[in-house]
């Protein structure tokens, strides 16, 4: 086999997500079937090992249901969104990234990278599957989303609205609660550590990609140098800034619903949260900027010197009149002319930044998507349903 082939078959095979301690854990006890069944099965499972224990306990003492206490745990809205709709996104959004990264390395290594470079890439992907495959640092994780949870729930003042976290009679923690402090949140938070650690290793590999010698096109119909195929494999990590805003949101309405807060007075933390996202998904686009506005300038000198050649033969055979007894009628110079300006034309527009509309729209509905049932609480649904597609219209 040569080396070449072997190339493409480690391509095929890569997974940016699919590694690590954790993941061994879970396909050892049959958990991570690589289908839909198999990511429904463990979104089934991550409900019954945190939510449903957490309703449980607070039904058992009386704070998960009912007026014993203003906010039941049933009534929270933050950890309803928390534990029922993050993790399904965070899971099935695993269907959702994978192929299409999978697809961006095997394009890139097809059409982008000088075969020269190819030795260069496999040490880009080698290093990566090994830090994907870290124990160190899936244990390290696990110990700071445990230790950050423990530190939080010692130092945060307890809220002044009674609520499930504590019993009505003592104000003493109840089952729940612990159960909350010590295993179901912590337990989200290393899944969304662990997602952001993934991501991180995606960006680094699209910066070190940066660095190799690529095959630019400056005529290539996406206006990207033939590089627009990144930015759509990258598009797909929208799905995260949605659970994201899902998460947010649902904090958001105990807020407005429990602590007397309006929406309006959210204003800057929701700008801030989009210019976040906005920043952490789109930054990474930016590393092939160079190599873009070298592929432009080296375009235009190159298509600029062959349509100077062109259109002085031009002249020279079609007005000094030097065609001979060629008829000017049928004769493919002119629509070849046409070509090369169109082609020229094609260059000059070339962008040299993959962050363009289209994806800054894609990651900031992700974002802010979440955050629409909170104008409920401004508007009538009658008014809103009436209003909402003028205002985005």
């Amino acid at each position: 086999m040569t080396r070449e082939s072997k190339v493409d078959e480690q391509a095929s095979d890569y997974s940016f997500l699919a590694g690590g301690l954790v993941y061994r854990l879970l396909n050892r006890v049959g958990l991570m079937k690589p289908d839909l069944r198999g990511a429904w099965g463990r979104v089934v499972v991550m409900s019954f090992i945190t939510y449903v224990p957490l309703l449980v306990l607070a039904c058992v003492q009386g704070v998960g249901f009912g007026s014993t206490v203003k906010i039941p745990f049933s009534h929270d809205l933050s950890e309803v969104c928390r534990f029922l709709l993050v993790p399904p996104l965070l899971i099935l959004a695993e269907f959702v990234v994978e192929p299409w990264l999978l697809q961006v390395v095997k394009h890139a290594r097809e059409n982008l990278i000088d075969a020269s470079e190819l030795e260069k890439l496999d040490k880009f992907l080698s290093s990566s599957l090994r830090w994907r495959n870290s124990n160190l640092v899936e244990l390290a994780l696990l110990i700071f989303t445990f230790g950050s949870v423990w530190f939080e729930a010692q130092v945060m003042p307890h809220s002044t609205v009674t609520s499930w976290r504590q019993l009505p009679s003592t104000d003493a923690p109840t089952l729940a609660w612990y159960w909350y402090a010590n295993f179901a949140k912590p337990l989200l938070r290393f899944i969304w550590l662990r997602w952001l650690w993934r991501y991180l290793l995606w960006s680094f590999f699209l910066f070190r990609l940066s660095r190799l010698s690529l095959s630019i096109r400056p005529t290539h119909p996406d206006q990207k140098g033939g590089l627009a195929f990144i930015a759509t494999g990258h598009a797909r990590f929208s799905i995260i800034a949605f659970a994201f805003g899902v998460q947010a949101t649902g904090i958001l309405a105990d807020q407005i619903l429990w602590y007397g807060r309006t929406l309006f007075s959210f204003k800057y933390e929701i700008a801030g949260a989009l210019m976040f996202m906005l920043f952490i998904f789109l930054t990474p686009l930016l590393a092939f900027t160079g190599k873009l506005l070298d592929g432009k300038r080296i375009g235009l000198f190159q298509y600029g010197a062959l349509a100077d050649e062109y259109t002085a033969a031009f002249h020279e055979k079609w007005i000094r009149c030097e065609r001979g007894n060629e008829p000017l009628l049928g004769t493919g110079d002119i629509q070849s002319l046409a070509d090369l300006g169109n082609s020229y034309s094609v260059v000059r527009e070339m962008q040299v930044c993959l962050i363009d509309k289209g994806n800054v729209m894609t990651f900031a509905a992700a974002t802010l998507t979440p955050f629409v049932p909170l104008l409920l609480t401004v508007y009538p649904f009658d008014e809103l349903v009436k209003n909402l597609p003028k205002a985005i219209l």
